[in-house]
């Protein structure tokens, strides 16, 4: 009965950071702070770059400081970083605190990425719930999807000001630290201090020569990061929306229309997992003209446009993401998936760059355009090169094995 109610409290505690960390009010308003304050469009995405380099260069020392003070604790350290940076940003608003405030978001993502889910993997299997992982992993993802999509109402607290939304974005933040600290650990800390940076070249190196030699793999890599980059619009929907003409207060029903648009697209992905490459570049290619329809025709209405585009791509992601996990050798999985993030980071700041320079032009619509065709572009790329090459089948126990090990070590960007 004490083991039953200790996984109950455990798992309670879990569910509620998780839900508490997306329900972020400030999440559909800041841009549009930050506009307000004097930053224009290319500034915006420059901003965003900052957030991506915060978490890319943290991501050696937040290990190493992990080790030092537990998983626990480093992740309420990210937390608090994080309240820091908002505060700072509602008590001196100007670029460059706005970049240390994200700078310190960076900072609280790499945290959360080391931290989190090799605590939450560790702390099962210290209670022998090991097996319970996958399932644990679904319902927080589904607990923070409510979290994200009950936070995008924020903006219709505009009529009461931004200090209340700032002041209960602080508030749901200090509860998440609050419920970060309450879990009870049982297990050792698994962050390694001999994760140095030596080791981490070192694997990042092998990772890549491995990507070189196996051309189907290094395809998959390229695509599955432009892919899930080049259509990641959800910074930047808030000054999208006011400039169709959404108004401040409601540009959070925007943002909950397009995460319902995503959830349906993961939701049956699945059911696609055994289509061919050929299928995948016309998803590509259509999704990539959903966004330059909805350029052309920028509107309000034309949001069913963007809406389908994001059905199709995030389906798309999950495919091209679950291809290239199973086409890895499982020896050097560990090692492609360090070699995966630090693309992500990049291909991320290149699409900032993308659509900052878009906006720059006079719209965001401009942004959106070249976007579009750069993806209708990869599509055509992919319906004529991508080709399925064999790729060793590893057994039931090398899955598992893998799988295991992943899971404490390396972790999928999730913009937190």
């Amino acid at each position: 009965m004490q083991k039953l109610k200790d996984i109950k409290r455990f798992l309670f505690d879990v569910y509620a950071f998780s839900f508490l960390n997306k329900f972020l009010l400030l999440t559909p308003v800041y841009t549009i702070f930050m506009q307000e304050n004097g930053m224009n469009g290319f500034q915006l995405s420059s901003l965003f770059v900052i957030l991506s380099i915060g978490t890319f260069v943290m991501q050696i020392p937040s290990t190493w400081i992990a080790s030092k003070i537990g998983n626990k604790r480093a992740v309420a350290l990210g937390q608090c970083l994080k309240i820091i940076g908002f505060l700072l940003w509602f008590a001196f608003p100007s670029y460059w605190i706005f970049a240390l405030g994200m700078f310190l978001w960076g900072m609280q993502v790499a945290f959360f990425n080391v931290s989190f889910e090799g605590m939450l993997y560790d702390e099962l299997a210290a209670r022998n719930k090991q097996n319970y992982y996958t399932k644990v992993l679904g319902i927080r993802y589904n607990v923070q999807s409510i979290g994200l999509a009950l936070a995008a109402f924020g903006s219709l607290l505009l009529y009461i000001g931004y200090n209340w939304i700032v002041w209960l974005s602080v508030l749901t933040m200090l509860l998440s630290v609050l419920c970060i600290l309450r879990i009870k650990t049982i297990a050792c800390n698994t962050a390694k201090q001999t994760q140095n940076k030596e080791g981490f070249l070192k694997r990042f190196t092998e990772g890549l020569k491995v990507s070189l030699k196996i051309p189907y793999v290094s395809s998959l890599l390229l695509l599955a990061l432009f892919v899930a980059n080049a259509t990641y619009l959800n910074e930047f929907i808030s000054p999208i929306s006011l400039d169709i003409g959404v108004k401040p207060e409601l540009v959070g029903l925007v943002q909950f229309f397009l995460l319902i648009c995503y959830i349906i697209g993961q939701t049956f992905a699945y059911k696609f997992s055994k289509v061919r490459p050929l299928i995948i570049g016309l998803g590509i290619f259509t999704a990539g003209a959903c966004f330059i329809l909805f350029s052309i025709f920028y509107s309000v209405y034309g949001l069913w446009i963007l809406g389908l585009s994001y059905v199709i791509f995030s389906a798309i992601n999950i495919l091209l993401y679950s291809k290239f996990q199973s086409a890895l050798p499982a020896k050097h999985r560990a090692a492609m998936l360090s070699v995966y993030s630090i693309g992500d980071n990049i291909f991320y700041i290149g699409t900032c760059m993308i659509i900052g320079l878009g906006e720059s032009f006079g719209s965001w619509r401009y942004s959106i355009m070249i976007l579009g065709g750069v993806l209708v572009m990869a599509g055509i790329w992919s319906i004529f090169f991508m080709k399925r090459e064999k790729v060793k089948t590893k057994t039931v126990n090398e899955i598992k094995s893998d799988f295991k090990r992943i899971c404490v070590k390396d972790n999928q960007r999730n913009i937190v």
